[in-house]
């Protein structure tokens, strides 16, 4: 779960793996990595340890934000 999170925040910043810059826009790779956090939530939801699930809820809140934040201004 943290590995997605790190890469989504990586995405966000503009950080891509070798070979996709270019090819795709960091927001929309941060959005899918978001998007499957979110999925892993809804899935685990009742079955984590409260801390497991303190820490997957803040760290979707986080990225969610950050996201928000990159959005082109119009």
């Amino acid at each position: 779960m943290l590995g997605l999170a790190h890469q989504a925040e990586a995405a966000l910043q503009g950080q891509l793996p070798p070979g996709a810059e270019g090819a795709v826009d960091g927001r929309v790779v941060a959005q899918t990595l978001i998007d499957t956090l979110g999925m892993l939530a809804d899935k685990t939801a009742g079955r984590l340890e409260p801390d497991e699930s303190r820490l997957l809820d803040q760290t979707l809140t986080a990225l969610r934000f950050r996201f928000v934040q990159t959005m082109p201004r119009s």
